[in-house]
């Protein structure tokens, strides 16, 4: 699915109305829209993503700018679909 954001993705999902977001601002000052199972981490050279969903798991920003944060959420949006999926929500 190349060029489709997966939190795209994630809104088609018939149960994501069930989902909370929040608005979450990184310490670079970028702003993202996230499910209520995601928080975000910007601690003394920790910088990324923890879903917070069964097993909490860390997706950390490969590098600095807003591309490397979002490539982070999506990883860690695509793992809850997972967990919803198999777990239930």
């Amino acid at each position: 699915m190349a060029g489709i954001p997966l939190r795209s993705m994630f809104m088609s999902h018939e149960w994501h109305k069930s989902v909370r977001y929040k608005m979450q601002v990184t310490a670079s000052g970028f702003h993202f829209s996230v499910p209520e199972h995601i928080v975000r981490i910007d601690d003394d050279g920790l910088r990324g993503w923890q879903l917070r969903y069964g097993e909490w798991t860390f997706y950390p920003d490969v590098r600095d700018g807003f591309s490397a944060s979002e490539k982070a959420l999506d990883a860690a949006v695509c793992e809850m679909l997972v967990r919803i999926d198999t777990l239930g929500k």
